[in-house]
Formats: structure tokens, sequence, C-alpha cells
């Protein structure tokens, strides 16, 4: 998030102190206002013995566009993306099974055909037929891999620092993760300032109330997020002979200084989606999404925008039945 963005996080701290709300109530009412600010509708819906919990902006009416977020994140990953997309599509953001509100269960997998499962049964039950879908790192990995099993389902893909391949040059995650250590995780109140160094080219400044209780929640789920990512990690199932399956237009987006997937993997999707956009972010870390949530907005709407361009009297019958179907209307 830019300087700005948290700027006014400590301005709502001030606010929050002058309407003589007390401390621990401070971030819960600081992030119902900024989903508030984003147009978010909460929703639950029962999954595979989850209650799934996911938020919703937009007019029902308009294209859906579904965002799935990373590892260890949450439906706020998205907060400050939605506005760009909220006027013209029906965003549909959820909490991944193992993560946010929706929380893991004991017992239960989470690789990578569990949660395709998973996704499955969520689009299945709130009616969506034909979307937009989009994810950041692991998201991008779920993503890809629906992309590729559900074709006729997706209308077009976005790739944002995705998960899915080998990389040709090991990042510090990756090397750090084959000697079977998660830099993602905080278990201790100085590992939240790594996360944040691994994750963004420039780390932002954070309310130190804000930074206290992300720390203190992220805490307390490492232990469970751990066994997610040791999961997920041990079996690796790349996503090569999957990869030219997916036949919608698509785009590979990524930060150049991600030093969690490594910059590389970027030739390795375009070799398996041959058709793949690709867009590189300058200055730019694994939370595009986040830390340049104006550029990034800006390149998937016109990649959207150039997918799916306004068809002309040439064009045949079946390529403007097609398109009308990608966008629900």
């Amino acid at each position: 998030m830019t300087m700005t963005t948290w700027m006014a996080l400590a301005a709502i701290g001030l606010t929050l102190v002058a309407a003589g709300l007390t401390r621990p109530y401070w971030t819960p009412a600081t992030k119902q206002l900024l989903r508030k600010l984003a147009g978010f509708r909460r929703h639950e819906i029962a999954i595979d013995g989850h209650q799934l919990v996911y938020h919703c902006c937009g007019k029902p009416s308009s294209p859906p566009l579904v965002l799935l977020h990373g590892f260890a994140g949450d439906c706020d990953n998205w907060l400050f993306y939605v506005r760009h997309f909220r006027r013209d599509f029906h965003v549909i953001v959820p909490d991944l099974p193992g993560f946010g509100e929706t929380g893991a269960l004991p017992q239960r997998s989470y690789s990578l055909n569990a949660q395709l499962a998973r996704l499955a049964a969520f689009f299945d039950s709130i009616g969506l037929h034909r979307f937009h879908l989009a994810g950041n790192s692991l998201g991008g990995y779920f993503a890809a891999a629906y992309a590729a099993d559900h074709p006729e389902r997706v209308a077009s893909l976005a790739l944002f620092n995705a998960a899915g391949v080998d990389m040709p040059h090991r990042s510090p995650f990756y090397s750090a993760a084959l000697e079977g250590r998660n830099l993602l995780l905080v278990r201790q109140a100085g590992d939240f300032d790594h996360v944040l160094k691994l994750v963004y080219h420039r780390p932002p400044w954070i309310p130190g109330w804000f930074k206290r209780d992300l720390t203190k929640q992220r805490i307390e789920v490492a232990a469970e997020q751990d066994q997610i990512f040791q999961e997920i990690f041990e079996q690796r199932l790349w996503l090569d002979t999957r990869l030219p399956r997916i036949s919608m237009p698509t785009l590979v987006l990524w930060g150049d200084d991600d030093r969690v997937l490594d910059i590389s993997s970027v030739s390795l999707f375009r070799q398996g989606i041959a058709h793949a956009e690709v867009a590189i972010l300058p200055a730019c870390g694994h939370v595009p999404m986040l830390e340049k949530p104006n550029e990034t907005a800006r390149l998937h709407r016109d990649f959207m925008d150039r997918a799916w361009r306004p068809l002309l009297p040439s064009d045949p019958p079946s390529a403007i039945s097609a398109q009308s179907n990608a966008f629900g209307r």
C-alpha cells in the first residue's frame, strides 16, 4: 500500500480515539470501515464443512469478476483494488478455506485438488456459470489450475505473481522453503517486518497500533497455516501439463522485484500459455494489487478491454455469441 493509504489509517486511529472507542476495538473498527469504503458486502456459505466467508461489491447484474488472494492473505488484500472494477463488474472476493474469516478445519486437506474442489463447489453454489478470474500468488495457482480444468467457465484469466511453476532462478523464499523454513509466517513480533520486506519492493509505513494487532493475529494462526503450506509445498503439483489447456485470454503480471516467486517464473508461464500477454511492473514486489493498486488495475482493465474488444460487423455470429456469454449479458 502507498504511504497515503497508511497515513489515512493513522488518521482513522486518531478519529477512533476522539470518538472514545477503546483500544481493543480500533483494528476491527478500522477493517470494518475500510471494507465499507470498498463497497464490500459480507456473505457466508457452507462449503465442505467450512463457513466460507466472501465479500461482494458492484451490481449483481454486472459481469462477475472473482479475485483470489495468496497464502496467509484474505479479502483485505483487494480492498484498494476493487474500486477500479466495482462500477462495471460484480466483484466477488472469498476468504479461501484455511485463511481469513473462513479459517482452517482440523484433519482437512488443503492440497491443490482439495481446494479446487471447494472452489468449484463455491462457484456452483453462488450460481457463477461464466466469470472473469484473477489471483495472486497461491490464489493465482488455484486460478490457473481451475481455468485449465474448466475453460468453459472462465471468460478471462489474470495471474499476478502466481505460484504453480518451478522457477529457473530460486528466490530467497523458495531457497528457504527447500530448507524447511517458511518466511511468510509470523511466529514472533519481529517477523511481521521481515514479511513486509519480503513481499514489498518498498515496505510501507504502518501505524504501530495496527501493525501490533496484525502481528498478533498472524501469530495465532501460524501453526495451522504452516501445516497448509507444508502440504502444498511437499506435493508441489506443477501446472506444466495443465497450462496448455488454458484457452481463454490470459494476462501474466509480475512485479520485477519479487523475492517470493522469482520473475524467472514468467518464462515458464509463457511457454505453457502461448497466447498469454505479459506485463512487468517496475519497482514492485510480490503483491502488486497492494503495492501498486492503481497501476495494476490499469493494466488489468486494459487487458480486459483488448481481450473483449467491441466486435465488428465482419465478425462471425458465433464470435458475437461467445462475447455476449463471456460478459454474462
